[in-house]
């Protein structure tokens, strides 16, 4: 899978997502391409990004994931949120990519995992029929 990094990932959870043979993408990936549409903060322009590119979105930022459930955004990729209590210890981030990977190892389109600092949860994305 090819993931967007919305927030910054430690350079060990970095690695934890290349051993699990995962490729990730920066912000300035998407600056970088011509016809990409220019940055806003709008969650709907940025999941039509991802949705055209066909990367997941690896975030820890809960404020953009409550926009897109509160906005109901569909979005035919996955979302993962990193919850740990403190996400800028960087070995609970590569510890974290690890039990998501050994818990789902094939993710689900559609759907939102949430990694906590005990357990991986998961759910159904808005606008997703059933």
């Amino acid at each position: 899978m090819r993931f967007f990094l919305h927030t910054p990932l430690s350079p060990q959870g970095q690695a934890a997502l290349k051993k699990h043979e995962h490729a990730f993408h920066l912000a300035a990936e998407l600056a970088a391409d011509p016809q990409a549409p220019p940055a806003t903060d709008s969650p709907a322009e940025l999941l039509k990004l991802l949705t055209k590119k066909q990367w997941q979105l690896w975030t820890t930022d809960a404020r953009l994931v409550h926009r897109i459930y509160e906005d109901k955004l569909e979005f035919p990729g996955g979302i993962i949120v990193l919850m740990l209590d403190d996400p800028a210890v960087i070995g609970d981030q590569a510890a974290a990519v690890d039990r998501l990977f050994a818990r789902y190892p094939r993710l689900t389109p559609r759907r939102l995992y949430t990694i906590t600092a005990s357990r991986v949860k998961i759910r159904q994305l808005p606008g997703v029929p059933v």
